[in-house]
Formats: structure tokens, C-alpha cells, sequence
């Protein structure tokens, strides 16, 4: 009697122990997949910040003897923007909001001017991103359509469509 007793709870601790296994394996797994996402992320929140730096200095460049206040604002803004996006891409995640934090403090004017120049370059990409999503290709083939009775219901009828 004894015996079985050891055997069930044998039996039921090598169960606990795979079970242990594959939830651990199953946390593993979802954690990389996680990490994947956060990396492909940080890769394009990359692009789009240097990117949208990029389109800051064209934009500097083009107010330059207009506005020379405002193209320097610009420039920093761009500056700014360039080093946040690197310590983003390159670094850990809180040192990238410390960069922020710290670039705030230091230029408070700059940080808001890019801000506000970065929430409208997302708004225009945004904006483009839908209005490409909403448009809907042409069929390649040419549709006929006609009146068809409708389950040999008089007086009831149906819109057939061919391609």
C-alpha cells in the first residue's frame, strides 16, 4: 500500500515538475516574441525620428534668411530630436527618457517648438496612412449586373453580378 502511495505522488510530482517546464518554456517564449515587438518598434520610432529630424533641418534651411530665429530653433529642435532617436535606438529605454527629461529642462522653448512640429509630421503620417488604407483598387475585371426573379417569387428580384 505504501508503495502505490510513493508511486502517486512520484507520479504526481514529475507531472508538476513538466508542468513547471513548460510554463517556464511558454513565459520564454512569449518574452522573446515581446522583445521582438519592442525591438522592431524602437527600429521604427528610429527611422521616423531621424526622418522627421531630416524634414526640420530641410525646413530650417528654407526659413534661414526670413526667419534666422526661428531656422535655429529648428536646427536644435532637429539636434534635440536626432539625439533622443539615437538614445532610443541605441540605449535603454529609461536612459532615452532621461535624454528627454533632461533636454526639456535644459531648452524648454526648443522642446516645445518640437513637439509640436513632431505632433504634426505624426498627424500628416497619420492622416497619409489612412487615406491610403481607404482607397480601394478598381476591379481588374469588368462587372455586368442584371435583374434576375428572385426564387421564382413573382414581383420579387435579385442583382446578379458576373466578372
Amino acid at each position: 500500500m505504501e508503495n502505490r502511495k510513493d508511486g502517486a505522488a512520484a507520479s504526481v510530482e514529475d507531472a508538476a515538475r513538466r508542468v513547471r517546464e513548460a510554463a517556464g518554456e511558454a513565459v520564454g517564449d512569449v518574452k522573446h516574441v515581446a522583445m521582438q515587438g519592442v525591438e522592431d518598434a524602437r527600429a521604427k520610432a528610429g527611422d521616423t525620428g531621424h526622418s522627421t529630424a531630416s524634414r526640420l533641418r530641410e525646413f530650417a534651411g528654407q526659413v534661414e534668411s526670413e526667419l534666422p530665429w526661428m531656422s535655429t530653433a529648428f536646427t536644435k529642435s532637429a539636434d534635440g530630436l536626432d539625439s533622443v532617436t539615437n538614445s532610443l535606438t541605441k540605449g535603454d529605454l529609461n536612459e532615452c527618457l532621461s535624454g528627454v527629461t533632461e533636454f526639456a529642462r535644459r531648452q524648454p522653448a526648443i522642446f516645445l517648438g518640437a513637439s509640436v512640429a513632431l505632433g504634426f509630421a505624426l498627424s500628416r503620417l497619420g492622416k497619409a496612412a489612412f487615406e491610403q488604407g481607404q482607397q480601394v483598387a478598381p476591379s481588374p475585371l469588368p462587372t455586368t449586373s442584371e435583374r434576375v426573379p428572385f426564387d421564382g417569387v413573382e414581383g420579387s428580384y435579385a442583382t446578379r453580378t458576373e466578372t
